[in-house]
């Protein structure tokens, strides 16, 4: 069967940079998974059933479709435009009007746009917090692109050239592709945890045989000979023998 990423994107046009982001990363996460479907969905066509949603607590059957798409897909991409150094007040509310248990356990990918660099920050004291919030399960690497990243050559964080916003969206499509392949253990886990204790062959079992057979298969480390020993005077002329110093 064939993964899905799903995009989701605050952007306020089809041209934005919000959501040509949440393209290139469904597309890295989509490669790095080996071939999986992506589609990338605005929200701006859902603005009112989320303000609604938001104001009566019950979604449209429009908005709902979009939560059985969340819900259906294999890993989601999030991507927003930042705008008065927050996220897009459309981002936000859709995922103030989410069903929490939609997100839990699902790797879920960040992204962010805005006019300078200085925003960068946003993704890590904002949105993070959110998807830990929604039990979503975040990669270590978030792409922030402000408006000069489009095209540059970059300079990397660790000072060597060519560490690209393409780079960083091709690690973060790894990354995301990584979580979903953990990820898709979950369910045998879970069914470990259930199963009474005498009666667990999987994850656990297997780990206590490992261990069980490594404590049997272990051998006590041999006592060194001193004759067998190197002058440690060779290297270290202030070298003094343990024996010595306790006379």
């Amino acid at each position: 069967m064939t993964m899905k990423v799903l995009a989701v994107t605050g952007g306020m046009s089809d041209g934005s940079a919000s959501v040509h982001l949440a393209t290139e990363i469904a597309r890295a996460a989509a490669e790095a998974m080996g071939g999986a479907a992506t589609e990338v969905v605005s929200l701006r066509p859902y603005a009112r059933d989320i303000a609604d949603a938001m104001v009566t607590g019950f979604p449209s059957p429009h908005l709902e479709e979009l939560f059985t798409k969340v819900e259906q897909a294999d890993a989601i991409v999030a991507v927003t435009p930042i705008y008065n150094a927050l996220p897009s007040g459309l981002f936000i509310s859709f995922f103030d009007v989410l069903p929490e248990d939609v997100l839990r356990s699902k790797p879920v990918a960040l992204g962010a746009t805005g006019g300078s660099p200085r925003h960068s920050l946003i993704i890590e004291h904002s949105m993070r917090p959110l998807m830990v919030y929604l039990h979503a399960v975040v990669p270590t690497t978030a792409v922030y692109a402000a408006t000069e990243d489009w095209g540059a050559p970059g300079v990397g964080f660790d000072a060597t050239a060519g560490q690209t916003l393409a780079q960083r969206i091709q690690r973060e499509g790894a990354e995301l592709a990584m979580l979903l392949l953990l990820e898709s253990h979950a369910p045998l886990h879970a069914r470990e945890a259930d199963a009474p204790e005498g009666t667990r062959t999987g994850v656990d079992g297997d780990r206590n045989e490992a261990v069980s057979q490594a404590e049997a298969t272990r051998s006590k480390p041999e006592k060194a000979n001193p004759s067998e020993l190197e002058d440690a005077t060779k290297y270290f002329p202030d070298f003094v023998d343990f024996e010595k110093l306790m006379k």
